[in-house]
């Protein structure tokens, strides 16, 4: 009986001791396996962050190297208007105090003229679609005789967009030029009703007629090539192409500098 005991006591012992190293080597096979896949894990997204770094830098490259193409982001035009300059690039824009989308469009035009590069200028032309825009015609280039624009340029945008300026003549807009900026009224009209200001406008029209201009805002880049702002989204855009094209005319031109 002693013996048998004995022996059902080693038995019970070895199965128990047997039971403790199962379970010790399967908790380190299982510890072994969690370390592998966590490293697995761990290179498969280094892996990835790499691909991804790689991607993004192909498509930077790829779009830095991809240029506007003619016909699709801009027209040329044919022929060309000469701008008789020889040392700038000139960026025509075609508005009119009277058009809302012109309006809206300045603040991109202060853009376009503070990033403008050292070969390329802004010149502005008021066109003339419909009798009643003639007088914001005559104040633009009064404007500039009398060197208001940067005083009143976007003011009058303002003033009639913003503020509901009711400014139907020259006469009104002579009022209101007086007294937002102390200017002579007599003067200024005298300058607006000049053959000098009369001559501009109607170099204006000829202009918009010569380049095809027939809604504005339209800018022209020396008179060749026209942006194509159906393609594009955002003004942002608009104004990436015209500076693209500074840039290429002033290279035709041998003055990028």
């Amino acid at each position: 009986m002693n013996k048998v005991l004995l022996i059902l006591s080693v038995v019970l012992f070895w199965g128990c001791s047997q039971a403790n190293d199962h379970a010790d080597v399967k908790e380190a096979v299982k510890k072994e396996a969690a370390a592998e896949v966590e490293a697995v894990v761990e290179q498969a997204s280094e892996v990835a962050e790499a691909v991804e770094s790689s991607v993004e830098s192909v498509v930077e490259e790829v779009a830095e190297a991809v240029d506007f193409q003619p016909g699709i982001h801009y027209s040329v035009i044919n022929p060309a208007w000469d701008t008789k300059s020889e040392d700038e690039v000139l960026v025509y824009e075609f508005f009119s105090y009277m058009c809302q989308h012109c309006a809206s469009f300045e603040p991109y035009m202060k853009k376009l003229e503070h990033d403008m590069p050292e070969h390329g200028k802004v010149v502005r032309i008021p066109v003339v679609f419909y009798p009643q825009w003639k007088p914001f015609a005559q104040a633009y280039y009064t404007f500039e005789a009398m060197d208001l624009v940067d005083q009143a340029h976007a003011a009058l945008f303002a003033a009639i967009h913003q503020h509901r300026k009711q400014l139907r003549s020259i006469e009104d807009i002579a009022n209101w030029v007086s007294s937002s900026f102390g200017v002579d009224k007599d003067e200024f009209l005298s300058t607006a009703n000049s053959f000098m200001i009369d001559g501009q406008i109607r170099k204006g029209m000829q202009m918009m007629q010569a380049m095809g201009v027939s809604s504005t805002p339209t800018l022209v880049t020396h008179g060749k090539y026209k942006p194509n702002n159906k393609v594009f989204r955002t003004r942002d855009e608009v104004l990436d192409v015209t500076l693209y094209l500074v840039d290429m005319e002033a290279e035709n031109m041998g003055i990028r500098k």
